[in-house]
């Protein structure tokens, strides 16, 4: 095996060297200007051609830079320039991944065609994938115009052993990937099987590499290719139709060569189109080199020394498929000097050779002349055999003359012919007709197929029968389909950035196209994870210390201690220099007084332990934050201590304390000259992280400290707020104002000025804006806790400062809503700013806090911020004003006494007020529900109030008298007539009573429920179940009215037949309105219902149109029910019955008066619910209630005739049973009422209305059920 081996390896190096001398012919002849030389590659046994300067250029460079980035970095090579190559897969591609790449020296001139043999054992699908494109773009990891040949070579499929292919573009590359896991296992156990078997058969294996294939390149030009290149193409091309089918067609769809007709020699030997040299003689190397021939050996000695010779020589057929064309052997003469005194004598094979030449210079039939001397003529030899075994041939013979020095004496011919016949017929072999056209292309666009057959025609007398394909198939491309872009599978994971530690690696991905107007890949190129090799050495760094610990004596002096941990040393580092604790005394006070001291608490699954009064216990934060928790032991009125409620203003989360360490990086940085990006983000991290809400009131302070570092930051030269930063830092502000961070607010004025450094904050922010504002503009924001103006006007502006601006209301509920006016007069304003300052402009910024008030400590028993709290800032600072600002507040509460205006004023810090003071500011009462303040200076400003003690309830926490009498009046009187119902229902029992009781309900359930959310708005689950079954309540009685008009209209068309209450009145009455409700939850998840202010539907976001909405559509509804009734009541065919028609009338009156009532009922009532403050709204909601129970009284139960005698029969009824004489009461006249339900049905039954004669009949006597 390992002799056949060397010897295949010899030969194909040989055709290596043939096919690229022929192949650089050609390509020098046909294609290429400039010079050229060929090289062989033995390790790949292939032939390259290597262009000159002439044919690079800056665009191939950049190509092949392109196709060399494309090719994996671990495994890649790039063909360039080759023309013609025999590659293995071993040596192209040795491992996975891996990638070998050919590259088209010019596609517009010159198309790649390759022969691919399969490997003969194993072979993993789509491990080795083949691809053609266009380009690489590094940037992008793109191939463009990449498109995919796997379906053409099939390099698993074992039905062919040889694939064909056919590429245009200018990279052709074949990519080995790793093995799948499913693939990882087939090759385990082909390495196991391998294992087992002989050591000899494994090395016999080895050598055949079964999964080596082996690839055959051929680069022809588009124009005036080289004939030795048409003949291999045209070897390619027959082979791969011969062997194309309906499933694998031929991969070479065209060439440049005329492949079915034989080529043309001229006359010197050259064929048509090359460009030859002289023909060559008596040189063995440079003899003619045809495919399959070897060269020719040398001349043999002469055959005489003397009067002519002849010297001959041969060469070896070594063809690689199909035969070899020519002659084995040729001769020449020499030796052609006399001889003397020497007889010649010739061999038979020289005599004929001598013949033959002289048969071509002689004519057959001619005669020599006679010479000197004597001659000899022998005789003729025997006739030979015929040339042919089967019909007519030829037979011949010859004879030699025997010649002397002097010359010839013989006469005739030397050989003669004659006829000959053969009886037997010969057979004739099957011959192949022309092949038909090509068919069209299977597909209109991307990869198709086309075909051509032809026919046999028979053979004859035994002849043998056609051989070859009837049929050949081969791939097709009429036009290309868009073809989106799609990943290739990752890279291997790059080696780790880091020796030691942690690092990074990185893995790329290619995307295959777009091609021809398809889509981007989706998805990133790069993907990077982290890493780690092992650890580095790291000294060891001591922790920060730990909080004091307790000191070890409460009093009278004692020892704290604290202690830091080292971390490390790790992996031979250095250890960490220094103690490792620390001490100091502490509580040098005197020891408190049994009484003064507050006992060891378990409190929220924390310990406190014994503290003195006036001291703070703390304890670590919870696992989710950091620091430490506080708990302060002080005295009550009597003296004795006692503990307070835990505060966290030092805990702060893991969340705010990242974006707290970042701030405080961005400002070091910017403190030291650097500018750098991010601090934006760090606004925008702090805005998202507020909006998911604060959980200790640390992070409050976290917040407001994050907020002052970027102000800072934005100070300073290089940096520039942008308008996403202005809307980002009023909504973070607005975010720690919202309603759930009282109790944290609380906390933190507790330990100090956090009121102070808020105020502080929002007036620098305001400075920072001004301050880089682009000429003269105005900044309004607008969020749910705060209003912020921000104006910047020239000095010379002479009008006065007013708020809020006309234009700027009505973007949320509550800035519309407020009533707040504040107004600077230019003439107050006088600045004395230096001269290297600008004194052009002036910047004004008002900010309107929405609930900063109820937050404040000031809210007490005793005292309460009556108003919202209001900054007014000036800068440059005007100093003293000349003239007062005038701030005009409407009152929060009512029913307040001593209100006082108040600014904050940081000099006051030592007042009974904290920082607030009435010094500066005057209140002038406007009316009871609003008060003006009149200040001389620039701060923030609100309203203190006292309670007033003669007012046990305040107005907003209680309802008013007005809607209490309101309600109180309408379901008294409705809950009457409900137990006047009650008590006769067995004599008005019908579907109308029915209604009329669930319509009273409905009323009265939404009653009760006004009253109850003017005392639950700040409990936020309650307001919330309070707003949604007041939404269900109020449209229920809506459409109990329409079920009302809705029997009515059924009743007067005779439609109502059945005697029991019909189910669909309850779906109209209660499902309705459910359903509406349900869907109005479920699509805003129950916001909007209850607001900080109301239990009802908010006034923004569209959620009142689920109320408007369905009840306007009853109202128009009902209004069309009515028309039809009433036209049926007035026209001539209408209703007969005079009873029916009194109902009918009564019930549409009912509801002409009652709806309309209805609504304006529910109007004022949402308007008074909204509007707490207006009595107007709350006195017209109690009339319209009250006005609307007494009409329905009075018209279902004083003016309803049946309601009338069933009260007089049931006071009969009960005087007879006091009689003891039940049963007279029937034989008196006194027979049960025939419900209104029961008239409706006999009225409207088949046979028509009734007749006089039956409505003067008395009823059907009925007994009465009897008591026991």
């Amino acid at each position: 095996m390992t002799t056949i081996a060397a010897m295949e390896r010899s030969v194909l190096s040989v055709l290596g060297l043939v096919l690229a001398v022929l192949v650089l012919g050609g390509v020098s002849a046909g294609t290429l200007s400039g010079p050229a030389s060929a090289s062989i590659s033995s390790s790949s046994a292939s032939a390259s051609l290597t262009v000159a300067a002439a044919a690079s250029s800056s665009s191939s460079k950049s190509a092949i830079a392109a196709a060399a980035a494309a090719a994996v970095p671990a495994c890649g090579r790039v063909e360039q320039n080759r023309f013609f190559g025999v590659m293995t897969s071993d040596n192209i591609l040795p491992s996975a991944p891996c990638s070998w790449t050919l590259q088209n020296p010019d596609p517009r001139r010159y198309t790649v065609f390759m022969k691919i043999t399969k490997p003969t054992e194993v072979c993993l699908p789509r491990q080795v994938r083949t691809f053609q494109y266009d380009s690489f773009l590094e940037t992008s990891r793109t191939f463009l115009g990449m498109e995919s040949f796997d379906e053409v070579v099939r390099l698993c499929d074992a039905s062919t052993s040889v694939a064909y292919l056919e590429s245009s573009k200018q990279f052709l590359q074949f990519r080995k990937t790793l093995p799948k896991p499913g693939q990882l296992e087939m090759i385990a156990a082909a390495a196991a099987l391998a294992t087992e078997q002989p050591q000899q058969q494994q090395q016999d294996q080895d050598e055949k590499k079964g999964d080596e294939f082996k690839i055959e390149f051929l680069v022809v030009g588009k124009r005036n290719p080289s004939m030795p290149a048409c003949q291999m193409l045209c070897q390619w091309l027959e082979s791969c139709l011969a062997t194309s089918t309906h499933s694998n067609p031929c991969g070479i769809m065209a060439t440049p060569c005329q492949c079915w007709e034989t080529p043309k020699r001229r006359s010197s030997g050259c064929y048509r189109g090359e460009k030859c040299a002289p023909t060559l003689r008596d040189n063995g190397r440079d003899a003619e080199i045809m495919k399959g021939w070897s060269g020719w050996g040398r001349w043999s000695e002469c055959s005489t020394e003397c009067g002519g010779g002849v010297q001959v020589r041969s060469r070896a057929c070594q063809p690689e498929d199909g035969v070899c064309v020519g002659v084995v052997e040729e001769g020449r003469a020499c030796n052609p000097q006399p001889c003397i005194g020497q007889a010649r004598q010739r061999s038979q094979g020289l005599r004929s050779m001598v013949s033959q030449k002289r048969d071509g210079e002689i004519s057959q039939y001619g005669s020599t002349a006679p010479q000197n001397g004597d001659g000899t003529q022998d005789e003729w030899s025997p006739w030979t055999a015929c040339s042919v075994t089967c019909s007519e041939g030829w037979q011949s013979r010859t004879r030699i003359c025997g010649t002397s020095a002097y010359g010839t004496q013989c006469t005739g011919p030397l050989r003669e012919n004659r006829p000959c016949n053969n009886t037997v017929s010969c057979p004739i072999h099957g011959a192949w007709d022309e092949w038909a056209p090509w068919s069209l292309c299977s597909s209109t666009c991307g990869r198709g197929y086309r075909d051509r057959m032809r026919t046999c025609k028979q053979p004859k007398n035994g002849g043998e029968p056609c051989r070859g394909p009837v049929k050949q198939t081969k791939f097709c491309n009429i036009a290309v389909c868009p073809v989106d872009g799609s990943w290739n599978d990752w890279s291997a994971w790059s080696t780790c950035s880091a020796s030691c530690s942690n690092g990074t690696m990185q893995r790329i991905r290619e995307c295959n196209g777009p091609s021809y107007g398809g889509a981007e890949c989706r998805g990133d190129w790069k993907e990077t994870s982290n890493c780690f090799l092992r650890d580095c050495p790291v000294d060891g760094r001591w922790l920060p210390w730990t909080s004091w610990s307790s000191c070890s004596k409460t009093c009278g002096g004692g020892i704290m201690e604290r202690q830091r941990n080292c971390e490390g040393p790790f992996f031979g580092g250095e250890p960490c220099p220094g103690s490792r604790a620390e001490s100091k005394r502490c509580s040098e006070k005197r020891c408190p007084e049994p009484h003064e001291i507050c006992d060891e608490d378990n409190f929220g699954n924390m310990i406190w332990k014994r503290t003195a009064a006036g001291d703070f216990a703390a304890v670590p934060c919870p696992s989710d934050a950091t620091g430490v928790i506080l708990r302060r032991c002080t005295m009550d009125a009597i003296g004795l201590a006692y503990w307070e409620s835990p505060t966290h203003v030092k805990c702060v989360s893991k969340e705010y304390q990242d974006i707290q360490t970042l701030s405080r990086e961005h400002l070091a940085k910017a403190q030291q000259g650097l500018i750098e990006d991010g601090v934006s983000n760090v606004i925008l991290k702090l805005k998202t992280t507020t909006d998911q809400g604060s959980k200790y009131s640390g992070d409050l302070l976290a917040s407001m400290e994050i907020l002052k570092n970027t102000t800072h930051i934005f100070r300073r030269d290089g940096y520039s707020v942008r308008h996403a930063d202005v809307e980002n830092y009023a909504q973070t502000i607005s975010n720690l104002l919202k309603e759930e961070h009282r109790e944290k607010w609380e906390e933190m004025q507790m330990v100090g000025a956090s009121t102070k450094e808020f105020f502080r904050l929002v007036e620098e922010f305001v400075d920072l804006i001004g301050t880089q504002m682009k000429g003269f503009q105005d900044i309004y924001e607008v969020t749910e806790n705060l209003e912020l103006s921000i104006q910047k006007r020239p000095k010379a502006m002479s009008s006065d400062i007013t708020f809020p601006t006309k234009g700027w209301r009505g973007m949320t509920e509550w800035v519309r809503n407020s009533e707040e006016k504040i107004t600077v007069t230019r003439n107050a304003l006088t600045f004395d700013v230096p001269d290297e300052e600008d004194t052009s402009s002036f910047v004004t910024g008002i900010v309107l806090y929405r609930n900063l008030g109820v937050m404040l400590s000031l809210q007490s028993n005793t005292t309460l911020l009556n108003s919202k709290v209001v900054t007014v800032i000036v800068k440059p600072d005007p100093g003293l004003l000349s003239s007062p600002v005038e701030i005009e507040f409407p009152h929060l509460y009512n029913g307040t006494i001593n209100e006082t205006c108040i600014s904050w004023d940081e000099s006051e810090a030592l007042s009974l007020l904290g920082s607030w003071s009435p010094r500066n500011c005057r209140a002038q009462p406007l009316d009871s529900f609003r008060t003006k303040c009149v200040c001389d200076g620039l701060s923030t400003f609100a309203i203190l109030a006292r309670p007033n003690p003669d007012v046990d309830m305040d107005k907003t926490y209680l309802p008013s008298v007005t809607l209490i009498v309101g309600c109180g009046v309408s379901s008294l009187t409705l809950l009457l007539l409900i137990i006047i119902y009650v008590s006769v229902w067995k004599y008005i029992r019908s579907e109308r009573s029915v209604i009329l009781i669930n319509f009273c309900l409905s009323i009265i359930c939404s009653n009760a429920l006004i009253l109850i959310g003017q005392t639950q708005a700040r409990n936020k689950v309650v307001c919330t179940l309070v707003a949604a079954f007041l939404h269900f309540f109020f449209l229920s009685s809506f459409c109990w009215v329409l079920t009302e008009a809705w029997q009515s209209y059924m009743a007067v068309t005779g439609r109502l037949r059945n005697r029991i209450i019909r189910k669909r009145f309850l779906c109209l009455g209660w499902g309705l309105p459910a359903l509406v409700v349900a869907v109005s939850v479920g699509f805003t998840k129950a916001k909007g219902y209850g607001t900080v202010n109301y239990c009802w539907l908010s006034l923004e976001g569209g959620l009142l149109y689920s109320f408007v909405g369905p009840a306007a559509a009853v109202v128009l509804v009902n209004m069309v029910i009515g028309i039809l009734v009433f036209n049926k009541l007035v026209s001539k065919d209408g209703i007969t019955d005079v009873k029916l028609k009194e109902r009918a009338g009564a019930s549409l009156w009912s509801s002409c008066v009652v709806l309309p009532l209805l609504a304006l009922t529910w109007m004022s009532a949402v308007l008074a619910i909204t509007d707490r403050r207006s009595a107007l709204f709350q006195i017209l909601f109690a009339v319209f209630d009250s006005l609307e129970g007494f009409i329905i009284v009075m018209v279902h139960c004083i003016l309803r005739r049946e309601v009338q005698e069933a009260v007089k029969c049931r006071v009969v009824d009960r005087k007879d049973d006091g009689n003891g004489d039940s049963g007279s009461s029937l034989q008196n006249g006194h027979t049960q009422l025939m419900s209104d339900f029961e008239k409706d049905a006999e009225s409207g039954r088949p046979g028509g209305m009734k007749s006089s004669s039956e409505e003067k009949m008395a009823p059907p006597q009925m007994q009465l059920p009897m008591g026991p």
